[in-house]
């Protein structure tokens, strides 16, 4: 009987990681470029070494066992490495060539990453870039998945099995239209102040709109709490002075720059470390295209270096 070691191949590694995102043979088999018999036949060879089914039929469905999983995470961060490797060889013949695959959390998704990833094309043309934003739960799922090799986030990540890197800083203020409230000279409301307002936050498993519903048991006699799709959406009804609400400072630079809405902060709430985060998977080769695009991402969130930005190396 082959050994798991024996039967391991790139096909069948694919083959575990896309089961375990469609729940169908068939769909499963389409996106790995095989026939269904084929893949029966895959499957059928990696139970065998692994000795017990890594799959199993849940009403029309196929989906993974619990072993079928634990081989789909081991695929995935192998295929990860693959991926690396061919990015490291086509970087060393100087060639801009291979894959970054990113997910980001609403904040630096919508505010910061756009005119990264424009940079980052402008400078590696020949690297295919694929961008996906949601919320911070979502994002750390489809890393974990081996959907993406590198997340951004705005939160405090602490999840077994992940590399963290800081790139910059970041932090929760508070918004309103101008006027609205009355502000210190030092930038300051009380939470007397905040007794009446109507407290406007972002979707669920978005990290800022858990601290601003902490925020509301701090501050109590909200007369109510609105729970709006996007961190746009909360700055749409702030800007018509629907109420206040509490967001990372990377998202409102245009509308304080254009003078439609002002910031504050709230003595005594810690909003607890705010930084822009980078996460990757342990034990996974960091491409060059992932790394160079920290490199951009750093230069973004804390300033130029130069006028041209950071050298392609």
């Amino acid at each position: 009987m082959p050994s798991l070691m024996d039967a391991w191949d790139s096909t069948r590694m694919r083959l575990l990681v896309e089961l375990e995102r469609a729940t169908s043979l068939s769909m499963a088999a389409k996106a790995v470029g095989i026939s269904q018999p084929s893949a029966s036949e895959h499957l059928r060879l990696l139970s065998a070494a692994a000795g017990e089914p890594v799959a199993e039929r849940n009403g029309r469905s196929l989906v993974l066992t619990p072993s079928g999983r634990i081989l789909a995470r081991v695929a995935s961060q192998a295929l990860s490495n693959l991926s690396a490797g061919e990015s490291a060889l086509a970087a060393r013949a100087g060639l801009r060539a291979g894959t970054l695959n990113i997910a980001a959390s609403s904040v630096p998704g919508t505010f910061i990453l756009p005119r990264v990833v424009a940079d980052f094309v402008q400078r590696c043309p020949d690297v295919d870039v694929r961008l996906s934003v949601g919320p911070t739960d979502a994002v750390i799922d489809w890393l974990l998945e081996g959907r993406v090799t590198l997340a951004v986030t705005c939160s405090e990540i602490s999840a077994p099995g992940l590399r963290v890197e800081t790139i910059g800083g970041d932090e929760v203020v508070g918004i309103c239209s101008p006027g609205h409230l009355e502000i210190s000279s030092t930038g300051f409301v009380t939470t007397d102040q905040l007794v009446g307002q109507t407290l406007l936050v972002q979707e669920r498993g978005s990290s800022t709109r858990a601290q601003a519903i902490e925020m509301h048991g701090t501050a109590s006699g909200w007369r109510s709490v609105w729970e709006l799709g996007s961190v746009d959406a909360v700055k749409r009804a702030v800007r018509e002075q629907a109420g206040v609400g509490f967001v990372s400072i990377h998202s409102m630079a245009e509308e304080r720059r254009r003078g439609e809405l002002v910031e504050f902060r709230v003595p005594g709430i810690d909003w607890g470390q705010r930084d822009v985060r980078a996460i990757a998977l342990l034990g996974v080769v960091t491409a060059p295209a992932d790394h160079y695009f920290k490199v951009l991402l750093a230069h973004a969130v804390n300033g130029p270096a130069s006028p041209a930005g950071p050298a392609l190396t």
